[in-house]
């Protein structure tokens, strides 16, 4: 995100400038600190060193960086560069380093100074451009009524993504009411038989046998499984009687909830109650479940979870509300006929970038 945010202002117009020349403002001797030398040593973190500054105390001293005389002239006399202060407080500094982040991400010392540094970039090149008169020619005018447009409705759906991600506790009891199923966990053990001989010298009498033993074995377990025999102890002495020297895998799984596994298996799994055995067979092995417990998982173990669905669900709505009455008919003599549904069209260039 903090990269982000430096390419976003790389890319802004020139905010929060405080240009003088030297009748700038000092801070007065009353609000000066004592003054300590530069090499004392300090207990403090950067950060609370830094927390020392007062907002109207400046944080950038940019020394010879000349507004732009784009008015008639009034006196013979043009300034030096050397005449030529600007100067940036930290409030106006953090103003606008927060209209930049709305995520509000942490930004360390070092990303303050990138993105001051930054800033000076932006400042000097627009003052040149202005110079220049680029601001008056129509292709400035129009790209910026674009990225108006366009950084005006990022801005909007920053506004309602933060609006979105904070609903009442009574929306978020009530979703989850409507949706408990959805919360219902299951507690699984596995028993794990592979279909094919795993012993890479096995000749092909003895993977015929073994195919034929196999199934005979996971049925066995199956059937042991839904008596309620010991998961691993049925895992065990089906590999000892497949004589498998690997170790068996373990028959401990981790709470299942609806949407891990895939949908037949997941409906499968919630179907069965408790103590229930049950086969689900894939490529290379026969599977064979039981059903140790089901729970439904509390309010507040899905509390996260649920303010995400609700903000995707609100978004969502916004965009439908937003879009759906929208409609373009292209002039198909100037834009020509739509392009099939799976031809890629390149993308026009962002014009904010």
């Amino acid at each position: 995100m903090l990269r982000t945010l430096i390419a976003c202002l790389l890319t802004a117009t020139t905010l929060g400038q405080a240009q003088s020349k030297n009748t700038a403002k000092q801070p007065s001797a009353s609000t000066q600190s004592s003054p300590v030398p530069a090499n004392a040593p300090s207990l403090k973190k950067p950060d609370e060193m830094l927390a020392t500054v007062a907002p109207t105390q400046p944080v950038m001293t940019v020394r010879g960086l000349c507004p732009a005389d784009t008015n008639p002239a009034t006196t013979a006399a043009v300034p030096t560069t050397h005449d030529c202060v600007t100067q940036v407080t930290k409030e106006q500094f953090e103003k606008l380093v927060n209209a930049f982040n709305s995520a509000n991400q942490q930004v360390t010392p070092a990303i303050r100074r990138q993105l001051g540094q930054s800033y000076v970039e932006i400042m000097t090149w627009a003052e040149a451009a202005k110079q220049a008169g680029a601001d008056n020619s129509p292709a400035f005018q129009e790209v910026m009524r674009v990225i108006q447009m366009k950084t005006l409705g990022d801005f909007y759906r920053t506004q309602l993504a933060q609006q979105f991600s904070k609903p009442s506790p009574e929306e978020i009891e009530s979703y989850y009411k409507e949706n408990a199923p959805k919360f219902d966990s299951a507690k699984l053990a596995r028993v794990y038989l592979p279909k094919s001989d795993p012993t890479s010298q096995a000749t092909a009498e003895q993977k015929d046998a073994y195919q034929k033993k196999a199934v005979q074995v996971a049925d066995d377990i199956q059937a042991r499984a839904a008596k309620g025999e010991p998961m691993d102890k049925l895992q065990k002495e089906a590999y000892t009687t497949l004589g498998i020297g690997a170790a068996p895998p373990s028959t401990d799984l981790s709470q299942a909830r609806h949407g891990i596994f895939p949908p037949k298996l997941d409906q499968e799994i919630f179907s069965h109650q408790v103590g229930e055995a049950f086969r689900s067979d894939d490529g290379n092995g026969f599977v064979i479940y039981r059903v140790e417990n089901r729970q439904a998982l509390s309010l507040e173990a899905v509390k996260q979870e649920i303010v995400r669905d609700l903000s995707r669900r609100k978004m969502e709505d916004k965009v439908k509300e937003l879009t759906s009455p929208v409609h373009t008919d292209f002039n198909e003599s100037y834009f020509g006929p739509p392009a099939p549904a799976n031809t890629q069209v390149r993308p026009v260039p962002n014009p904010s970038r």
